[in-house]
């Protein structure tokens, strides 16, 4: 296990985070999916009690990532937020996580619970659509071969996770096809999908990262 592992995707080389982040030197970009902003703060507005810091906790994570990768711009996949409301203690902790990072260029490829995140004033672009950039198609969701063209995408929004063999419950990981990489979720507090089929899949135990190899191959 090691605390990054570097790949070569569709030509270019890459680094994976164990704390659940992409890092793709040649443009000195880090990337994150499912960040889930003020996920606690809905929960705990519905009633569900949940102890306070989680967004001040995984912003901090981000901040680390950025001054360890040495990237000078930060795209989100999808989901920065969690939900429409965007006047909860979450954005306290943003602002000054902006403010930290005030001359970092930052985008945000809009994903499904993003629809508040336009007038919510979080000084980050938006696309509501993937980009391509290089070879790589960036998007929130995964894409299906007919969209991808000849682009390898890179994406998020399942939130895949895989179960490791002594060890107890299920890990957040990156899921490699042939075209495709799939990142973790960045949020502490989200569930996941189980893996079950993948070139490669790379589980994120605390501050190692564990190539696991391909999915098992399972008798039909």
């Amino acid at each position: 296990m090691a605390e990054a592992i570097d790949l070569v995707l569709a030509g270019e080389p890459v680094r994976l985070f164990a704390d659940r982040a992409l890092y793709w030197p040649a443009r000195r970009r880090l990337l994150v999916a499912d960040v889930h902003l003020g996920k606690d703060d809905a929960f705990r507005a519905a009633g569900i009690a949940l102890p306070t810091g989680g967004t001040r906790h995984d912003l901090e994570r981000l901040t680390a990532l950025i001054e360890r990768s040495g990237a000078d711009s930060l795209w989100v996949l999808g989901d920065l937020l969690h939900g429409p409301r965007v006047d909860a203690r979450w954005r306290e902790e943003w602002a000054r996580f902006r403010a930290r990072h005030a001359g970092m260029r930052m985008l945000l490829v809009e994903g499904n619970h993003d629809r508040a995140a336009a007038r919510a004033g979080l000084d980050i672009e938006h696309r509501r659509e993937p980009v391509d950039d290089g070879p790589f198609g960036f998007a929130h969701a995964p894409r299906l071969a007919p969209e991808t063209g000849a682009r390898f995408v890179v994406c998020g929004h399942v939130h895949p996770v895989v179960s490791v063999p002594g060890f107890r419950g299920r890990f957040p990981a990156f899921a490699l096809t042939e075209r495709q990489l799939v990142l973790p979720a960045f949020s502490l507090f989200t569930g996941g999908r189980l893996v079950r089929e993948a070139q490669a899949r790379f589980a994120c135990m605390g501050p190692q990262l564990l190539d696991m190899g391909p999915t098992p191959t399972r008798n039909r």
